[in-house]
């Protein structure tokens, strides 16, 4: 994601339309004779032109000039302006103009050499304008009905921009002829607007900042040099022509420098200043999110699962030791971050957003696992118990067991008793069909026959 923004102008040369004053009595007086009042019109439409022109006196003397733009965070930045000076000694006595800047400036502070330079108050300012504008401020003032000493304030009020006049004093330089003129202070980043549709896919807040650059000199060239903050890099663009800039050749990102020539005209150069983060870290911070955003995804998928059906508990395992190094990494990340609150705010608090959720994941599955394990112990102890039951007998089927036991063998023995019985006639009766083939007297085997007969009888009786 880009965020757009610019710097406050500083001695920009611009037109407006008379409307834009903010007093709406000048204006109708204005808009009708706008012919009878040529030089407060100029004062209302071009402001800055209209004091370049006429306070003119330092101006005209400075043959050089630098301006080093040192970007302390991606939207503050300290500004140093460097101003070389010849011929010091024609300098008249008194404040001289030196620009003007429509927004104040944060810390200003202008030094000649080494010695503060006063500046002028509103009231200096208030005066010298009454005395450039002359004749035609008193007839401006009858139309108000007011006195020119109020109507100049009110045309102060009314301008584009506040003019800085500087105490110029040769008593102090003691008649040297070159000076240096150094303007340092604080600005930062105005109008921010989010550009959403460019680099969507970054969460990355990198600025695009538009800066104007008017010289203040049309012979002097003038040497811009661009310092990025620490760890991002730095890119320039700007609407000069090739022959108004040269860019000098540098093999480092953190520092764009460039020479703008007049040409014997000032110039008014519009930059865009990017502030980028390095590609390989900006590729680390991105890889990171995605890699976060793919472990909450799997993460809530594995909830589903776990709630909806089963999941393996090694599973579980490796998404939770995963998500360990996931939230390892992305604290570690965090902490390079912290630093730094105008392009990584953002990503900062997805990284935390993200590490908390997959906590909440982590605890989820966890007690999840551990109410399932519970679940099994218990269904565990059921299954042996069933087991366990299955190999009880009852002390009635016991009684009744051995009664059955005791009766069958009582059965058994009896009829084994027979059995024997049974077997001991059979072989008695197979002896004496042995004794049988042995030949017998008549008489003798006429009697062994009536014995067997009588014993057969005995035996047939036995058996009913």
């Amino acid at each position: 994601m880009i965020e757009t923004g610019n710097l406050s102008e500083f001695n920009e040369i611009r037109k407006r339309d008379i409307s834009s004053c903010n007093d709406t009595e000048i204006v109708a007086i204005l808009s009708e004779k706008k012919n009878s009042f040529p030089n407060i019109y100029f004062l209302l439409t071009e402001t800055t032109k209209f004091y370049t022109e006429n306070f003119s006196d330092l101006q005209k003397y400075i043959k050089r000039e630098k301006r080093l733009v040192v970007f302390e965070t991606p939207s503050r930045v300290s500004v140093t302006h460097e101003y070389t000076i010849e011929g010091a000694g024609d300098i008249s006595q008194g404040f001289h103009f030196l620009f003007n800047t429509r927004e104040r400036l944060s810390w200003l502070k202008i030094f000649l050499e080494d010695k503060r330079v006063s500046i002028a108050s509103r009231a200096k300012v208030v005066s010298l304008l009454t005395k450039k504008l002359g004749a035609e401020l008193d007839d401006f003032a009858a139309t108000l009905h007011i006195l020119p000493e109020d109507a100049a304030i009110r045309l102060y009020e009314a301008s584009d921009g506040k003019p800085c006049f500087v105490e110029f004093n040769h008593k102090e330089y003691k008649g040297q002829q070159s000076l240096l003129l150094s303007i340092t202070f604080f600005d930062s980043i105005r109008n921010k607007v989010p550009q959403c549709n460019k680099r969507w896919w970054s969460p990355l807040q990198e600025k695009q900042i538009k800066y104007n650059y008017s010289t203040i000199s049309g012979d002097a060239n003038a040497w811009v040099y661009f310092k990025s903050p620490a760890n991002f890099i730095i890119s320039i663009s700007h609407n000069a022509k090739e022959a108004e800039v040269e860019v000098s050749p540098s093999n480092d990102d953190e520092i764009q420098s460039l020479v703008l020539t007049p040409k014997g005209g000032k110039l008014s150069i519009d930059f865009t200043i990017s502030i980028d983060v390095p590609k390989a870290l900006k590729r680390w911070y991105s890889g990171m999110l995605y890699l976060a955003y793919l472990g909450v995804l799997c993460g809530l998928i594995l909830v589903g699962n776990v709630l909806l059906g089963s999941v393996q508990d090694k599973i579980i395992e490796t998404f939770n030791n995963c998500s360990y190094a996931i939230i390892a990494a992305l604290i570690a990340t965090r902490g390079w971050l912290m630093s730094e609150e105008q392009v990584m705010k953002k990503i900062s608090n997805l990284y935390t957003f993200i590490i908390c959720i997959l906590i909440v994941i982590i605890m989820a599955l966890s007690f999840v696992q551990y109410q399932r394990s519970d679940n099994v112990i218990d269904q565990q102890n059921t299954t042996f118990e069933n087991r366990n039951n299955d190999y009880l007998i009852s002390s009635d089927s016991v009684v009744y067991d051995i009664h059955n036991n005791v009766k069958s063998a009582t059965n058994d023995t009896l009829n084994n008793t027979r059995k024997i019985k049974s077997r001991a006639n059979d072989s008695l009766q197979m002896k004496k069909n042995n004794e049988c083939k042995y030949q017998k007297p008549a008489k003798k085997k006429a009697e062994d026959d009536m014995i067997n007969s009588n014993k057969d009888t005995l035996h047939i009786s036995e058996n009913k």
